[in-house]
This record gives structure tokens, C-alpha cells and sequence, in this order.
């Protein structure tokens, strides 16, 4: 395997919103009990589970103390946090009013920021260091800190080492791979290291009438997920960081390699023939029929719903390639299931309490089955054997040294630019001549300086 290059990003995106009306619903309180709080010793329950993150004998009596916490999951998992949170009230006496703003939750975030009147406890739903984190408590001192999974920590360690959030999950975003498909054709995907590895791997996969890469249409993860292996990193093809985190950024390098890439891709038949029309569903049942070989800037959930199409399938999950040979291959990581206290909390004794419960082993692996997110913390990790989480070690375990990264589109772009990549990727398909590309080139830009300067006038 060709060197591969470790890489340190020291600048991050922040974005200051505002706006204005608040709201929220509320859980009763049970039986009381005690707890220990982050920086006591490790206690057992009833049932002789542990308690994880814990390291003195200090127990926190919160009985009757109350705490609002704002989440933003709906259904299913609503209904599990809603568990969790009942069985925390009957073991410590404390009362947690739950927010549940579902769909509102991003609008209704940005009011209470606007009113400087935050709940305890809120989900950053990927936002801890770029949107929320002059609103919330360094957590590094936590000793729950030192259970994070190394990938965990390229996404939530702030520049100056301050984490704000427990991250219980995480996002995982990267290269999703047939083996069975590519064993077909005599391709070792273990072998591709570079986007010119990954293409000779495409006209193999093609010249066997295996379909080499699945993708939708609008699918904005073709556009953006896997672009700082071309854009951002260190000895890539270009490093436009600088000039994408201060507004400056011109889109040259952008036509250059990623719409250059997936257009002569295009050219060569490696998408579906009727990628304009084809749904998500129809792939992943052309993928577990092993008529489809790669898709790229996706995360091992999908590859869940493939496994159970095709119990007999062997799938894998691999980092984002490099665009040259010295460059860096990546895994995007996003925040998972996050929650942070809010700095100006009058009760952060009692919501360091709940997150330490959070860490709990049954308690972070049951919120994870349900959400079907990766175990960000080793509580969860050691104890998860979902097809999911072990897709993810598995390429652990093959990529030592890969590089993690927080998802390009949140670190580098502003606010809103997911969608914009999503309409850029239908344009492309639609057109993707010279004039398409360049067509592309200035709605990206277009869009990103608008953003871009609404972001900085909020």
C-alpha cells in the first residue's frame, strides 16, 4: 500500500444564527435514587450493570432537581429515548422535561440561541463545534473523554482541545463495496489507493457487465462527501481550505478534479443506465443481486438494507480514496447521537449525571440499535455486534492509519450547501459536457458566496 499521508486541519467553520419563539413538552418524575455523576466512581445498578465514565467515589444526589433536554429524534426513536429517559427518572429522582421538536428542531435551536434561554441539555445534531459551541460547556475534563473511539475525536476535539458534546454515535461516510461483485471481475478493492487506482478498478468491473458505481441522480454525497481527497488535504491535488473557509473560494479546482472525475466517469458507462430515473431501493436490490460493484459517499447503513436483500452477501466499507499517491485516504465522520450542556445551565450537576448515564453500556447501545448509527464510545463498541458497527471495524482493522475527518460539506461549506450539491449532481447528469461542467461550476458558486455571506450577517 502506498504511503499515506497523516493530515492536521487547524481552522474550522463557525456560523452565528438567530432568530426568535421557543417551546416544549415534559415527563413526570418517578421513585427516587441516587446516581454518580461524571468524576465518581464507577457504581452498579440494580440489574449489576456498570456504569461507565467514572473514576471517584463521589456519588450526586439529584433528587428533585428537574432538567430540560432537547432532542430532535422522531418515531421509533422518540420512543426509545423516551425509555431511557423514564428509567433515569425512576433511578434518580430527578425530572427531565423532554423538548421533542422533531422536524422544528434546527428553527426552534436558532430561537433560543437568538433568546440566550437554551435547554440543559440539547442534541447538537452535528453542529458542536461549528454552530453551538460559544453556547456550550467544555466537557474535555469528563472522564467518559477517554472512551471515545479515535475516530470520534477528529469531529468533536475543538482546535484548542475543548469537546462539548458526549457523542454516544457517529456518522460514517465513505466507500461501500460488493466484494462478491468485484471477486467477479478480479478486482481487489484492498488494492485501490488513489481516484486513477479506483478508475482502472471501474473498466475492469464495466468490461465484465458488472454496473461499476451506484448513485442516484441528486445524490449530493456523489458531489461533496468524498471532494477534500481532491480538495483539502494535504498533498492532494489542491488545497483550497483557506479560501473555502473565508468566502474566497473560485471553484477552479473544484471543475478541475471532482466534476473532471465524475464526468469522464460518465462518459466511460460506469453509472446505471438509467441513473436519471433509478431509486435508492432499486439500487441496493441491484447491489445485493451483485450487479453493482461500488457506492461512493455513502455510510454502512446502506449496506444494511443489502444484507438483508441478500443474507449470502459480502459487503465491505472503505475509506474515500486519495487523489495522488502521497495523498491522505479519509473517512468523513459526522456527529452521531450528541449532546451537550448548555454553559449557562443552573443545573449542570444534574445534566452531567444524565450524560454519564448516557454512556451506560445498555443504555448508548440501545439508542444505537434503534438509530442504527455506529458506537462512538467504547461502552458501545465493545458490546455492538451489529452488521453496521462491524463493517466499521473491519475497515479499522485493514486502514490503521486512516485519516478522520469531520463531513466535508459541514467543516468547509456554509450552512445550506447540501441540497445545492444535491441539484448540482441532477445537473451534471443532465449535462455533463464542457459547457454542463462549467454550467455547474457557477451554480455552485453562486450559491456558496450567498451563503456564505448570509451566514456571516446572521
Amino acid at each position: 500500500m502506498k504511503k499515506l499521508i497523516s493530515v492536521v486541519l487547524a481552522s474550522s467553520l463557525l456560523l452565528t444564527l438567530a432568530a426568535c419563539s421557543s417551546g416544549s413538552s415534559s415527563s413526570s418524575t418517578t421513585a427516587a435514587a441516587t446516581t454518580t455523576a461524571a468524576g465518581g466512581q464507577a457504581t452498579s445498578d440494580a440489574a449489576g450493570s456498570s456504569s461507565a465514565g467514572t473514576t471517584s467515589a463521589e456519588t450526586t444526589d439529584i433528587k428533585g432537581k428537574t432538567i430540560e433536554v432537547a432532542v430532535n429524534y422522531t418515531g421509533q426513536s422518540l420512543t426509545t429515548f423516551e425509555e431511557v429517559v423514564d428509567d433515569f427518572q425512576n433511578e434518580t429522582g430527578a425530572t427531565v422535561e423532554l423538548a421533542a421538536y422533531g422536524d422544528d428542531y434546527e428553527s426552534t435551536l436558532k430561537t433560543r440561541m437568538a433568546s440566550n434561554e437554551l435547554p440543559d441539555i440539547f442534541v447538537t445534531h452535528g453542529w458542536s463545534i461549528l454552530r453551538y459551541k460559544e453556547y456550550l460547556q467544555d466537557l474535555r475534563n469528563e472522564s467518559w473523554v477517554s472512551t471515545y473511539d479515535p475516530s470520534a475525536l477528529g469531529v468533536i476535539q475543538d482546535t484548542d482541545g475543548s469537546i462539548y458534546v458526549l457523542m454516544i454515535s457517529e456518522l460514517a461516510n465513505g466507500t461501500l463495496v460488493n466484494l462478491d461483485a468485484c471477486e467477479k471481475a478480479g478486482v481487489d478493492p484492498y488494492s485501490i489507493y488513489d481516484w486513477d487506482d479506483f478508475t482502472e478498478a471501474c473498466q475492469k468491473l464495466k468490461d465484465a457487465g458488472i454496473t461499476p458505481i451506484a448513485t442516484t441522480a441528486d445524490n449530493a454525497g456523489t458531489m461533496c462527501n468524498y471532494a477534500g481527497t481532491w480538495l483539502s488535504y494535504e498533498n492532494e491535488t489542491s488545497n483550497d481550505s483557506a479560501a473555502m473557509l473565508d468566502g474566497t473560494y473560485d471553484w477552479t479546482s473544484y471543475q478541475d478534479t471532482v466534476l473532471k472525475y465524475l464526468s469522464d466517469w460518465m462518459d466511460k458507462g460506469f453509472y446505471p443506465d438509467d441513473v436519471a430515473t433509478v431509486s435508492d431501493t432499486d439500487l441496493q436490490e441491484r447491489f445485493a443481486n451483485n450487479e453493482i460493484a461500488f457506492y461512493l459517499g455513502n455510510d454502512p447503513s446502506w449496506l444494511i438494507s443489502a444484507k438483508q436483500l441478500n443474507a449470502d452477501g459480502n459487503y465491505a466499507f472503505l475509506p474515500s480514496f486519495a487523489s495522488t499517491t502521497d495523498g491522505a485516504q479519509f473517512v468523513g465522520i459526522g456527529e452521531g447521537d450528541a449532546f451537550g450542556i448548555w454553559k449557562d445551565s443552573k443545573e449542570t450537576d444534574a445534566a452531567k449525571v444524565f450524560l454519564n448515564y448516557l454512556t451506560r453500556t445498555e443504555v448508548c447501545t440501545k439508542i444505537n440499535n434503534v438509530t442504527g448509527k455506529i458506537g462512538a464510545i467504547t461502552t458501545a463498541t465493545e458490546t455492538d455486534d451489529s452488521y453496521g458497527q462491524q463493517l466499521f471495524a473491519t475497515m479499522q482493522s485493514k486502514y490503521p492509519n486512516v485519516f478522520y475527518e469531520n463531513l466535508w460539506d459541514r467543516k468547509y461549506m456554509p450552512s445550506g450547501m447540501w441540497p445545492i450539491f444535491g441539484n448540482a449532481a441532477q445537473m451534471l447528469f443532465e449535462d455533463h459536457s464542457a459547457d454542463g461542467q462549467t454550467a455547474v461550476k457557477e451554480y455552485l458558486s453562486e450559491n456558496y458566496k450567498d451563503l456564505y455571506e448570509a451566514a456571516q450577517s446572521d
